[in-house]
């Protein structure tokens, strides 16, 4: 090739470099322009309805009968041991070779976390079952990871002055230490987001991030075929609302996959247990049995963060704003998808009870209120959290157990929320007004979920 037909194909390579250039330009620009023109129509024209109370689907008095149990008074240990005895024992919901996956709450300590003692004794008492040859997998998705990658974040290395209760022991981690002496069939597994967030970089009161980073781990969604452990992300399946003219609210419908630390067997939330082969992952004829361990705390978004809202340590926070992965893109997180201007914060339940419906909902809740949280009069949300300050929290020593989480959360909301002097009792707590947060986002999980107790005359307590 002659030196002036290099020359002429080296100005030919640079001009369409520099037209692809400008073409990507060009169309960044146009995609920022039409987004923000987008917001600002969207801003004009949002849908009353977006914020409006939800009606009360009505009760059918057959279907919608339930029964929760309470256990009030105790150690945490004896309120597992009560609440079980009154559901059956742990032989009517555990089978002998079951995989018993136990989700417990840990983005927070003190109060913001499940009772360490609690989570002890129904672990204990799983693998105390007569001919028990199954496992116990402890999880949690923090939304947090260490600096080597571990998801054991937060509660787990923090250390608490509440809601420990075992001697010698000051966190959760120290379940994990404790099992691992034992040798028993326990292992413990710290869920990691698919993408980063553009929240990373707050402190979320653990100054120079010694608990943990929010976000993930930027590795996106399992792609389709793969058998990786990470997040499904399920866009054909997103959750979806009218928010204004021109817009909607829409979060993915994500479920984890994660593999036993001892047995190598692996949970997929949707699909179940599953072992890895050559051909790639194959059921593997175990049951799996979900045990959800969670708290009962006031939430500025929801007004209660308890059963129905603890699902939120399961899914993929980072699966849409604010999250920053390409594929997030126009979507919100679950936590996320109520925001607007004006605002509808309980709209969060939608996304939630979609994952109870279309995933998977656990086979036994205990919501474990050894101590509650709330808002305090006066109380400074910018220097502490309630779900860890000392001003902050009322010791109620109650657990309940059930497989409603509406009619779990509304009786908690009733009888235990009740005890702490919060300043937004009137207008976030009132299951009596309709349009207190609570009952918004109560009503809106039971509308979507498509089942679920709110009234108190279907509700047998034991």
């Amino acid at each position: 090739m002659s030196s002036d037909a290099r020359r002429r194909r080296r100005l030919l390579s640079r001009r369409k470099a520099l037209a692809a250039g400008a073409a990507l330009g060009l169309g960044a620009f146009a995609y920022g322009l039409r987004r923000r023109l987008t917001s600002r129509l969207a801003s004009l024209t949002q849908l009353a309805s977006f914020t409006a109370t939800p009606p009360l689907v009505p009760h059918d008095p057959t279907r919608d009968r339930t029964r929760i149990c309470v256990a009030e008074g105790g150690t945490p240990g004896e309120n597992v041991d009560a609440v079980l005895a009154k559901v059956g024992g742990v032989a009517a919901l555990v089978g002998t070779d079951d995989v018993v996956i136990v989700k417990i709450s840990a983005q927070w300590w003190n109060q913001g976390m499940t009772n360490v003692a609690a989570v002890k004794r129904l672990v204990e008492r799983v693998l105390e079952r007569p001919g028990f040859a199954g496992e116990v997998i402890v999880f949690e998705n923090t939304h947090f990871r260490l600096a080597d990658g571990s998801g054991l974040a937060r509660a787990f290395t923090h250390p608490s002055e509440r809601n420990v209760d075992v001697p010698g022991w000051n966190k959760l981690g120290d379940l994990v230490a404790h099992f691992r002496e034992r040798d028993a069939a326990v292992s413990f597994v710290g869920l990691v987001d698919a993408g980063p967030s553009e929240l990373s970089g707050d402190d979320w009161h653990d100054r120079g991030h010694a608990h943990g980073t929010y976000g993930g781990d930027g590795r996106g969604p399992i792609p389709a075929g793969d058998a990786r452990d990470g997040y499904h992300w399920d866009f054909e399946r997103a959750f979806r609302l009218a928010r204004s003219w021109v817009d909607e609210a829409r979060t993915p419908l994500t479920w984890p996959r994660f593999t036993s630390p001892r047995t190598g067997l692996v949970v997929d939330l949707k699909d179940g247990v599953m072992r890895r082969t050559d051909a790639g992952l194959v059921p593997a004829g175990r049951k799996l049995v979900w045990i959800n361990m969670t708290t009962a705390n006031e939430h500025t978004a929801t007004g209660i963060t308890g059963a129905c809202k603890s699902t939120m340590g399961v899914v993929d926070m980072s699966a849409g704003a604010l999250g920053t992965h390409p594929l997030a893109r126009g979507y919100a997180s679950v936590h996320y998808f109520g925001r607007g201007n004006p605002t509808a914060s309980w709209r969060m339940a939608g996304p939630l009870a979609h994952f109870a419906r279309e995933v998977r909902a656990p086979d036994l809740i205990l919501l474990v209120a050894e101590w509650i949280a709330y808002e305090p009069a006066g109380f400074d949300a910018e220097r502490e959290d309630t779900r860890h300050s000392a001003a902050s929290c009322v010791n109620t020593k109650t657990i309940v157990a059930g497989t409603d989480p509406v009619a779990i959360d509304a009786w908690a909301v009733r009888h235990l929320m009740t005890r702490a002097p919060s300043v937004n009792k009137e207008t976030d707590l009132d299951l009596d007004d309709p349009d207190s947060k609570v009952s918004k986002f109560l009503r809106y999980y039971r509308q979507v979920y498509g089942k679920g107790t709110l009234d108190p005359a279907l509700v047998e307590v034991a």
